[in-house]
């Protein structure tokens, strides 16, 4: 008697545990498929189409291909086992897959900080763009920040390990003590978050107000236009009633 509950208390949990595994799986598959899909798209897009080749698609291409990153490295965990028996193959494992997270997403707030120094200067600065703004620039632009993104993130393939928990299960450890990671997460933090986004707040607003000024200007002139028009409309009017008029007191 004292074991028959027992046995029903551990079929609910593992019944319960197949369905959160179940429906996380799913969830999983779901987000990550259809980011896949849609940057695949984006980038294919951009390198089939030859009129879409711009400096602004290429920063574009980069950002899915972060993304892209981002999808598989933390979706593939999530669905994948764990293999059985090869500890030092399940650390670089898990050392491969932290170091592609933090390398798709630091990657991707490079790209939209180099999306956005490229709009404003598009926008608020057009005769330098020309010279500025070009594809092989914006190429350049690209493979540094790759490369330096990629040598900044190897740091993580060294302060990665695996440990037991008390299940008897793999998890994602610490190497080093956790108070040397601090620094590193503020700093990472500050460069690859504050920063890109307080430039980003600057140059948005001083996009929207050259935009505002030119949008003044432009309401200016029309509208000096119009009162010009029917001035001169009404001018033309005039002189010819008063052509008419003089005509007829000349010939009386």
């Amino acid at each position: 008697m004292c074991g028959s509950p027992s046995r029903r208390v551990g079929s609910a949990s593992v019944s319960e545990s197949l369905e959160y595994k179940t429906v996380s799986v799913f969830l999983v598959l779901l987000v990550c498929g259809v980011g896949i899909v849609g940057n695949v798209m984006v980038v294919l897009v951009v390198l089939t189409t030859r009129h879409m080749r711009t400096p602004t698609n290429c920063y574009l291409v980069s950002l899915a291909v972060a993304d892209l990153t981002v999808l598989v490295a933390a979706g593939l965990p999530n669905v994948s086992g764990q293999p059985d028996g090869n500890m030092d193959l399940w650390t670089r494992w898990m050392s491969g897959i932290t170091y592609l997270q933090y390398l798709g997403i630091n990657v991707s707030s490079c790209s939209i900080t180099a999306f956005t120094v490229e709009r404003y200067i598009a926008i608020c600065h057009p005769i330098r763009a020309q010279a500025v703004c070009t594809v092989s620039r914006a190429k350049r632009i690209l493979a540094g920040l790759w490369s330096c993104t990629c040598l900044y993130c190897m740091l993580w393939l060294f302060l990665v390990d695996i440990q037991v928990s008390q299940a008897g299960l793999l998890q994602c450890g610490y190497r080093v003590k956790r108070e040397l990671y601090l620094p590193i997460y503020l700093f990472d933090f500050t460069i690859f978050y504050v920063l890109p986004l307080l430039l980003a707040i600057v140059l948005y607003a001083l996009i929207a107000r050259i935009l505002y000024l030119r949008s003044g200007d432009r309401c200016g002139q029309v509208c000096e236009t119009g009162v010009g028009g029917v001035w001169d409309r009404c001018g033309t009017g005039v002189g010819q009633v008063w052509g008419r008029v003089w005509t007829g007191v000349r010939q009386v």
